[in-house]
Parts: C-alpha cells; structure tokens; sequence
C-alpha cells in the first residue's frame, strides 16, 4: 500500500511538473512567434512564408493554453510534436544553417515533457537532414549536427533523469513527511484521549481520597465508640455481675449470715450453680473486654525466665475438673532438658488453658494430650484431642475473631469465639506462632512455638538494704524513685527494654547508681508539684527523668479520705482497708446501688465482727442520714444521681462536724484524675543535655503524640 501510494504520489509531482512547464513553453512560443513577426515587420523584404510560420507559432502556443485547462497531457504531447512538426516544415521552407540548430531545443523539451522524448526527437531530426541533403540542394553538415543532436539527448536525459530522481526524493519526503503528520495526528489524539483519561483518574482519586477521608473519619468514629462501649461495658456489666459473684459466694461460703436454719442440699448446689455460670459469664465478659483493650491500648508482657515443665504441670491439674466423670484421659508428654524460656507466665498459662478448654468441650471420648519438645531454636507446645474435629474449610478461620465452628444457637457448646483470637495475639507477642492441624472425625492438634532462650544462673545479693540485681546483667537499668509498688511493676510491664528496679529512700539513690550504672533515675511526683521543687540531687552523671503516674495515694491525699477502693469490690480488700482506719463499728453505706449497698453489707456481716450498717442510696439521703448520727466510716459513691459523691464530699468538708469522718470512696477507676490535673515530663541532668539528645528525645515524644493524636481526634 505504502509503494502504490509513494509511485501515485510520484506520478502526480512529475505531471504536476510538466503541466506547469508545458504551460510556461506555450507563453514562450507565443511571445517567440510575436517577436519574430515583430522582426520581419521592420524589414522590407519580409518573406510570405516566414509570416505564416510565425503565425503557426503563435496558433501553437495559444492551443496549448486551452488544452492545459482540461487535458494536461495532450497539452504536453502538443507541444512537443508540434514545435518539431514547424521546426521541420521551417527547415524544410528555408535555408538558413542556424534553424536546425534549434533541434537541440526541442530534444531537450521533448526529454523533459516526454519519457525518452529526446532520443525520438534526436532521430527524427537527423532523419530529416539527411533526406534533406539526400532529395535537395541543402548542404547541412549532417554529421556534426547529428553530434550534436546526439550529445543534446544525451544531455536532456541526463538532465531528466536527475530532475526525476530529484522529484522521485521530493516525492518519498513529501510520503514520509504525510505518514509522521499521520501519527503526528494520531499521538496527538492519544495524547488528547490520555489527558482526558488522567483528568477522569485525578477525579476519581480525588473522589476516592474524599470517600477515604470520610470512611477514616466513620472508623475514628466507630473506635471512639468502641472505647466508650469498652469504658462502659466495664462499670455496666462488671458491677451487676459483682453482685451476682458477691451473693452467689456468700450464700454458698458463709450460709450462716442469713440466719440459723438448714439449707437444703437442693438448694445449696442451685446457689453453687448460678456461682459457677456467673464465674463463667465473668470470664466471658473479660475476653471481650479484653480484646477491646489490646485494640485500644494494647497490652504488655512480664518476661521472666520461666521452667515449662512445672507451669505445664499445674495448668493441666486445672483442668481436671473438667473431664471428671468421663472417659477422657488427660496425659502430659514433656520432652527432658527443655531450656528456660523469656515469657510471660501469666499469658502463656491462659494460652494453655483455653486450648484446654476448646480440647475438654469438644471431646467425648478417648484422650487430651499436652505435649511440649524441643524444635529446633523452638520450643512446641501441643495440645492433641480425639474429639469431633474441625472442617478444612474453616481452619483458615479459626483464629478470627468471634468466629465459631458451629455459628448456630442450638450449638452445644459455649463461648463467644475469642479464646483462640486472644491466645494468637498473646503468642505473636512472644514472636512465636500458633497453628492448628485437624481431620474431621477423628481429632484435632492445636500448636503454638516459642522461640528458645538460654539462661545465665542467678545468684541473689545478700545485702537487703539494696534492691536485688536484675535477671538479666546485659540489660540496662532504670531505677525508679516510688514507694508504690504497683506503679513499679506497671513500668516494668511498659518498660520492656530495661531492668526497672524500685527505690523506696532517695538516699539511696548515690549507692545504687554506682552499683547499677542506670540509663536513668524515674521520680515519680504529683502534678501540682512537679517542677516546682529542686530535684533529687545525685552525685553521679544521670539523668532524672520527672514524670507523674496515677497513685492512689495522691487521690487520697487531694480529697483527705482515707482512701478508695475501685468497682468491683473484693470482700478481703475491704475488710483490709476498714481496718487499716481504726475501731469501726458503725459503718454508713451511700450507694444508688441498692443491690451493691446490700452486698457490702453481707460482707461486713460475714466477717464475724459486729459491724451496725446503715444504708443511703443518694447524696441527699447521705446528708440526712450524717447529721442524723455520725458513723465510724462512710463507703461513698462517686457516680450519683443529683448530688454525687464529690459533691457530698464537698459538703462534709465544709462542715465541721462532719469533716472527721473518715470516707472511703468507691468509684469505678481514677483513670479521669490525671487528666483533671495535668501531667508533665521533665528531664533533668548535671552537665546539660547534648542537642542530638535533645532531638532524640523530641522525635520519641512527637511520635507518641502522634499516636495519642490518632486515638483521640
């Protein structure tokens, strides 16, 4: 196709040509034949045939102008035959030696215009001279003419055929130069159609990023209510359940609080029964909480150097109440010389223990086996069954959240699907991993693998004026300024890159330093006072870090009560605490939970002593009941309707004959405290800090605000 299209093209450039030439040659033999007749005019003797020559001419030219319009080529042929035709008829009227000479003309404008026109036009005219000298009188130099007819062709196809060559180039320049234009066209609507195509995607994207700041905003949402549904959950169903627990275990420990009568056996294992499956239900409600938990917050890890063998030992005896009465045996399969492993023993006994679970539920018949050996830099930890076993198609599901095998209400077993999800978590903690083998029918082998760690001895210090050495000596050292010990063993969950060790006497500080070469000193100060007194002064290069940590001493403190106990209750921690005041007889219980306020009083009446309780379910019933008659103690809600129990804590410190009542509150947790008052971080040290330091320590703190930023917008 590219061939045809270039010899068309080809075609039409030399017709174009030699139409325009042909065209040019008609004005010169016109204008030729007018000059000539012009010529002859001027001379007397001006011959009757040369006048009709020249008018020939002129006719000639004139016909090839009107032939050019419509018929280019015949205009061509015209032109040339025609000029040879009155080129012979003039050799042929007149003897003059120059006219052949114009032979040499017409051969070079038949070459031109005519393919081979010249050789034709050559031979024709030599042709004739010879039959000239031949027939006539005439004496034309035959041979030199003939040369020079014959050099002329040669000359004029010469000359043609470069002219042709040259059209020939111009032609396949002009082809070329249409195909680039072509694509030119064709990329630039390609381009055109990209644009507009990345117009439409930069849309779509902006449309995508709007509907991904929207769903962002929808999930920051959805956690937001998440963590309050989890705050909530916990006072909602934690204190009802209390009551339950309370009740249940009172009745059932300490039947004799309800007067002197006999309990029926029937009924004494009914109380056992609502007992246990509040137990379970407790259970329950902690798995969710808990994993609304590690979702909000997280959760850390207490490593220790822990043997496997014994914590397996005591996990399994757990569970033999469970398979009591059937015909399951529950066998322990440990591999000898397993090492020390860095865990948390705490996290992997409930590991354990819910596989247990799952493996006691769903057996019936045949055996549970605990198998722990040595794999490798591993330790595997099995837990194989004989039970019903689990379809292929949902072990890739098996570890998702609130997934169960069995989805339907007539299921017998169970759970809400999180034992198996919280136990992932927990062994991805201690990089390790959890999988499960099962065929259906015959049983299944849940496994998880812990990574091995080999274990120094540890040799205790003698001295006890000092604290003990950490476990592990390669690890660096904090050592913390607090007499409470939970909110040490709180860093030291948090902390888990450094021994944290507690200091109760900053004089200590100076000896230990030297002893432990700490990373740095924790004081923990309250938040009103925090720096605003001198810090610990050591002699070492340390840093001291000052920061605050809630301490239930302080919330004590900044209301002047004698303390607080947070919701649930435990009867032992009350009882603990009353009589850490003092000689308490009269006690007054201010709840809006009647059924709370009559749990408490069970428990000071199971505890043999003679406690007089009297009860308000309201601040306004509180006031009336303290001026009414003072008690020994007043248990005070925090949370009430209408007045609550800062409010009427507020009251009783304005008055002072009620200011000396000692008051425990009860409230739900202080985490709201520090919040109220404010908190800072303080750094300090004897030689200044180094500004890389400075950064370091700026780039942790922007990244924690980050995240605190992220939880909370």
């Amino acid at each position: 196709m590219t061939a045809l299209t270039l010899t068309y093209n080809l075609n039409d450039s030399l017709a174009e040509l030699r139409a325009r030439l042909t065209a040019h040659l008609g004005i010169v033999l016109i204008g030729f034949g007018i000059l000539g007749a012009w010529y002859f005019v001027l001379r007397i003797d001006l011959p009757l045939t040369a006048s009709g020559l020249l008018c020939l001419v002129v006719l000639l030219g004139r016909l090839v102008q009107r032939l050019q319009v419509n018929h280019p080529v015949l205009a061509c042929y015209t032109l040339v035959w025609g000029s040879v035709a009155l080129l012979s008829i003039g050799m042929g009227w007149f003897n003059s030696p120059w006219l052949p000479c114009l032979g040499v003309v017409c051969v070079f404008v038949g070459a031109i215009l005519i393919n081979n026109g010249g050789i034709f036009i050559a031979v024709i005219l030599s042709s004739q001279l010879a039959l000239l000298n031949l027939t006539t009188n005439r004496t034309y130099p035959f041979w030199e003419l003939t040369l020079l007819f014959v050099l002329a062709a040669i000359t004029s196809w010469l000359i043609a055929y470069t002219l042709f060559t040259a059209v020939h180039w111009y032609g396949a320049m002009q082809q070329r130069s249409t195909q680039l234009l072509d694509e030119t066209r064709d990329h630039r609507a390609q381009l055109s159609q990209a644009l507009k195509s990345m117009e439409i995607a930069y849309e779509t994207q902006k449309r995508t990023q709007l509907e991904l700041i929207w769903a962002h905003k929808q999930a920051e949402d959805a956690r937001r209510l998440k963590e309050q549904f989890a705050a909530n959950v916990s006072h909602e169903l934690r204190t009802p359940l209390n009551l339950i627990l309370g009740f249940s275990e009172i009745m059932y420990l300490s039947p004799e609080v309800y007067g002197d009568f006999g309990w029926p056996p029937v009924l004494r294992r009914d109380v056992h029964q609502i007992y246990h499956s509040s137990q379970h239900l407790l259970a329950l409600i902690d798995d969710i909480l808990n994993l609304s938990r590690f979702e909000m917050v997280g959760f850390h890890l207490n490593f220790e150097a822990v043997p496997l063998e014994p914590l397996l030992r005591d996990t399994l005896d757990i569970v033999q109440s469970l398979v009591r009465g059937r015909p399951v045996n529950l066998n322990l399969k440990i591999e000898a010389g397993l090492p020390l492993l860095e865990i948390d023993r705490t996290r992997i006994r409930q590991v354990v223990l819910n596989l247990l679970n799952n493996a006691c539920s769903f057996t019936e018949t045949g055996s549970i086996d605990l198998i722990a050996r040595r794999m490798g830099h591993e330790v595997w930890v099995s837990v194989r069954d004989t039970g019903a076993g689990i379809p292929s198609d949902k072990l890739s599901h098996l570890f998702d959240e609130f997934y169960q095998v069995d989805h339907t209400i007539r299921r017998s077993h169970g759970g809400v699907g999180l034992g198996l999800a919280i136990s992932k978590r927990f062994i991805e903690a201690h990089h390790g991993h959890i999988w499960v083998e099962s065929i259906e029918g015959v049983g299944s082998c849940f496994t998880f693998a812990l990574p091995c760690t080999e274990h120094a001895p540890h040799n205790p210090t003698d001295d006890q004026t000092l604290a003990p050495m950490p476990t592990t000596a390669a690890r660096p050292c904090l050592l913390v300024l607090e007499k409470d010990e939970a909110i040490v063993s709180m860093l030291q969950r948090y902390i888990k890159s450094c021994n944290v060790i507690q200091v109760k006497d900053s004089r200590l500080l100076d000896e230990l330093s030297l002893t432990y070469h700490p990373r740095a000193i924790i004081h923990n100060v309250k938040p009103e006072t925090q720096g605003t007194n001198p810090p610990v002064l050591i002699e070492t290069e340390v840093p001291v870090i000052e920061c605050t940590l809630p301490n239930p001493a302080w919330f004590a403190g900044d209301l002047t009560i004698a303390g607080y106990l947070p919701k649930p209750i435990n009867a032992q921690t009350l009882l603990e605490k009353i009589k850490s005041i003092g000689a308490v007889q009269e006690v007054l219980v201010i709840d809006d939970d009647r059924g709370f306020a009559l749990l408490v009083e069970r428990i000071l009446k199971s505890s043999g002593k003679p406690f007089m309780i009297r009860r308000a379910y309201d601040g306004v019933q509180g006031i009336a009941a303290l001026q009414d008659h003072l008690p020994d103690l007043v248990l005070l809600d925090v949370i009430m309707p209408g007045l609550d129990g800062m409010g009427l804590l507020a009251h009783m410190h304005a008055d002072p004959k009620l200011a000396a009542v000692p008051v425990i509150l009860l409230t739900s947790s202080d985490e709201n405290y520090l919040p109220q008052v404010g908190s800072r971080i303080v750094v300090y040290h004897r030689s200044g800090l180094l500004p890389v330091e400075v950064l370091n320590c700026l780039n942790a703190i922007t990244n924690n605000l980050k995240l605190h930023t992220r939880r909370r917008c």
